[in-house]
């Protein structure tokens, strides 16, 4: 990036992991659709089975520290003759796709929870949230490292 006084570079902040789900809602396939932001988690002691006992449980449940999860939501169509191509996932994807703006926006989700078919499955899936926390993580140390140098390197050509 060019300026008026000399060069520069812009830096963005990083995206996000998302995480997209597949699951039935009022019989209907549904993807569901939020951003595992740094104020985003999974909560074990919400769940009930923890506090009525210590054997493990099938239960995940994803809390927040905003008041709400941006929760987006995409039923499909299951009709043979309208097929998997109504099935088109590239509206998830980074960059935005234009139909990103069309799903449907779920209000006031201040929680999820998920359940899985077993206990082995619930944590298949806390391991793979853990390695997308692992990422967004670094991703996010990587980005203020770069800050950092730059400030650094723009109060030094101050001093000169």
């Amino acid at each position: 990036m060019v300026g008026s006084s000399g060069n520069g570079t812009a830096v963005k902040t990083p995206e996000p992991p998302v995480i997209v789900l597949l699951t039935k809602v009022n019989n209907k396939y549904t993807f569901l659709h939020f951003e595992l932001t740094e104020r985003t988690f999974v909560n074990p002691e919400s769940c009930h089975c923890r506090q009525n006992s210590k054997q493990p449980c099938q239960i995940v449940i994803i809390e927040t520290k905003n008041r709400t999860i941006d929760l987006r939501r995409f039923q499909v169509a299951q009709a043979a003759e309208q097929g998997l191509h109504t099935w088109d996932l590239a509206r998830f994807r980074i960059p935005r796709h234009p139909q990103f703006k069309e799903l449907e926006v779920v209000k006031k989700v201040e929680y999820m929870t998920l359940k899985f078919e077993s206990v082995k499955a619930k944590d298949e899936f806390r391991h793979e949230l853990r390695l997308l926390e692992q990422v967004r993580n670094l991703d996010n140390q990587i980005y203020q490292n770069i800050l950092q140098e730059k400030r650094a390197r723009y109060r030094k050509s101050l001093k000169r």
